[in-house]
């Protein structure tokens, strides 16, 4: 019943060789510097001024120094952007390419082809170095989940999720694997000319291993509605902390991205995904103070979307692995092949003891 879930990148800082930028310790570094060689300077020539003022902002003097603090942070501040670019976790744009073609042969997807004068539309930088956290997996075989879920999201720009089910999830019988995809169309649904390209990515000798039967196939989208009321405190913007808390829904409800970072669009994890209706009140609360209450509604059902059936559980899965197994009835395990896709988000706010606003 589980997902594939290497290391996270975002979870791991780059390094000790960063360093921590510090403008006011600059500043005082340099204000004591100067200060000890003016009184060496007054010692050797006592008719040179005291610096009584050395320590006000308006004073010429602290001008000056604080100029040369700042070029000092924004001198650290680019070495640390450079180092960042050398890794994985911390490289951008052209960076990104670089490591990506050099040390993992893998480019970026097309997402929207050029046609005329419009230029391709190429995966952003979550997305393509999500990928390639992944892509050690494609060098073996499509045994393991984690190549599995490579090649078939390397196949084609418009796989935006996938699933790989085998025994583990109680639905067929090792060897056999099913690969399940959902499209970057707005439909969400994997048509013929999208699955046959995941099959032909996934049939390659050098590729598949040759007693696994694959099954690619569509996900069933769930389209669904999300209707959140807050209660906040007077006194407080409700435009400020609804749309805060609807920023936050929204990019919870698009799926959490499979492996690091956040922000972007895929590859994400709504296939088989179920959102409970607490769970979306503490994502709407946000920790936010002026957030008393989070009343939630859902359009799909009264307790959460997705939900597995109540007889998908340990025990049904027990005979995993054991001769005697047999694949659960498909109506226990419909929810591995949803994908829930939110349609429309309401967020409403009304401020306790003073009525409505919105």
């Amino acid at each position: 019943m589980s997902r594939f879930t290497p290391i996270d990148l975002a979870a791991y800082p780059v390094g000790d060789v960063l360093e921590t930028l510090a403008y006011e310790s600059y500043l005082a570094r340099d204000r004591a510097t100067f200060s000890a060689r003016w009184s060496e300077r007054r010692a050797l020539d006592p008719t040179l001024p005291a610096l009584d003022g050395a320590e006000l902002d308006s004073d010429p003097t602290s001008a000056v120094l604080q100029v040369g603090a700042t070029r000092e942070t924004l001198l650290r501040a680019r070495v640390n952007d450079a180092l960042r670019s050398l890794t994985l976790a911390g490289a951008k744009r052209r960076a990104l390419d670089h490591i990506g073609v050099t040390y993992y042969r893998a480019a970026r997807r097309v997402i929207t082809p050029a046609s005329g004068s419009t230029p391709a539309v190429m995966e952003g930088d979550e997305v393509y170095r999500q990928r390639l956290a992944l892509t050690p997996e494609s060098w073996s075989t499509a045994g393991p989940v984690g190549a599995y879920l490579w090649h078939a999201l390397s196949a084609s720009g418009d796989v935006l999720d996938v699933a790989v089910y085998s025994e583990d999830e109680g639905v067929c019988l090792a060897p056999t694997v099913r690969v399940v995809i959902l499209s970057r169309q707005s439909d969400g649904w994997a048509d013929a000319g999208l699955l046959d390209a995941v099959r032909t990515a996934l049939r390659r000798s050098e590729i598949r291993p040759l007693a696994d039967e694959v099954i690619v196939e569509s996900a069933t989208p769930l389209a669904w509605d999300l209707w959140a009321e807050l209660t906040v405190r007077p006194g407080v913007s409700p435009t400020v902390v609804a749309d805060a808390a609807r920023t936050r829904l929204a990019a919870y409800a698009a799926g959490q991205l499979r492996w690091i970072g956040d922000g972007e669009d895929g590859p994400v994890w709504l296939i088989g995904r179920a959102f409970r209706e607490e769970t979306l009140a503490g994502v709407a609360m946000g920790g936010d103070p002026n957030i008393i209450d989070v009343d939630i509604r859902l359009g799909a059902s009264a307790l959460g979307v997705n939900l597995p059936d109540a007889r998908y559980t340990d025990d049904a899965l027990a005979l995993v692995g054991a001769d005697a197994f047999q694949p659960l009835p498909l109506a226990w395990t419909r929810h591995l092949f949803v994908a829930p896709r939110l349609v429309a988000l309401s967020v409403t706010t009304k401020i306790t003891g003073a009525g409505w606003s919105a």
